[in-house]
């Protein structure tokens, strides 16, 4: 066998002395993305991340308002709800009056897509008033309509809160109003009639969103509801 130093082969395997620290197995990343689109069918990106943090933050706040009211909501309360740090709330709203702008924004969203629900297309424009007054009454009961009541209250204390907050609320109602004068148009009814009862409406219902915190006679509200319908239909005759 000849004697000199032999030339490495790239197929040979160098074993490890009993020195050598062996590194720990890493996961292949590779692999787990790939395990992510098959359970998925996609592969979340950053901004799908980061908006599932926003959905989170805002039911937190939802959640938060109604129960603690608007003095006793936080961000630093808030961020310990959905188990992150102050600093990653501040990322995506940088204050108490963005955040609360934010969530009188999903609030309408919310009653948007259910009055829409409530509202089918297949019913005559009197059935659909009646449906969003019902469903009006039902959302009482919502974390959300609580929530709403408690940023009014303090949008009535707190004048730069309110300054912050009544433009989106009033562009918010105002889109509120021009589809209920839509239906109020194909009925051929008096629309000052109609506006009337619903303001009226919105004015009963957000006063039993507060009062069933603190009672129990389930009758009364509905009484109340029984009530405003026959209202609205005597303004639909």
């Amino acid at each position: 066998m000849p004697c000199g130093k032999l030339k490495k082969n790239k197929n040979t395997i160098t074993m490890p002395d009993a020195n050598t620290r062996i590194p720990e197995p890493q996961a292949d990343r590779s692999a787990l993305l790939i395990a992510e689109v098959k359970v998925t069918g996609k592969r979340r990106t950053n901004a799908d991340m980061s908006s599932e943090t926003q959905a989170r933050i805002l039911q937190a706040a939802i959640a938060s308002l109604a129960e603690l009211g608007y003095a006793g909501t936080t961000m630093s309360g808030i961020a310990e709800r959905i188990g992150v740090s102050r600093a990653a709330l501040i990322y995506h709203f940088n204050s108490k009056n963005a955040l609360m702008t934010a969530v009188i924004n999903a609030i309408y969203d919310e009653m948007s897509a259910m009055f829409h629900a409530a509202a089918h297309p297949a019913l005559t424009p009197a059935e659909r008033m009646l449906a969003v007054l019902d469903a009006s009454f039902a959302f009482t009961t919502s974390t959300s309509q609580m929530a709403q009541v408690e940023l009014l209250l303090a949008a009535r204390r707190d004048a730069s809160f309110r300054d912050e907050v009544a433009p989106t609320i009033d562009e918010r109602d105002q889109i509120f109003r021009q589809a209920w004068h839509q239906l109020t148009f194909e009925l051929g009814g008096s629309s000052a009639r109609l506006d009337l009862v619903r303001d009226f409406a919105v004015s009963v219902f957000r006063g039993i969103t507060v009062t069933r915190s603190i009672s129990s006679d389930l009758a009364s509200f509905d009484r109340q509801h029984v009530l405003l319908r026959k209202l609205l239909l005597e303004a639909l005759a």
